[in-house]
């Protein structure tokens, strides 16, 4: 993963969080937020796949189990916030 900020875009969140020092925690529970539900996400795709024993889209002779879709939810985890997964 490739990060670009220029140094003007720097300057400003410094002079930010020097006027709201609170404001910087706020970025990174928003941050940790974003990267737990990714994680979470993540993990229940390997465990279905490991479950079914085949990748999504995936045929197999013995049709005993599907994947029938998912939706996101919502999840209030303590002392990170709600995460969407």
């Amino acid at each position: 993963m490739k990060v670009e900020i220029s140094v003007p875009e720097v300057v400003s969140i410094f002079k930010e969080i020097q006027e709201q020092p609170e404001r910087i925690f706020e970025m990174i529970r928003v941050e940790i937020r974003e990267n737990v539900g990714g994680y979470l996400s993540e993990l229940m795709k390997v465990e279905l796949t490991r479950f079914l024993g085949r990748e999504s889209y995936e045929r197999v002779e013995s049709d005993v189990d599907h994947r029938n879709g998912s939706y996101g939810r919502h999840f209030t985890l303590k002392g990170i916030g709600e995460v969407g997964v």
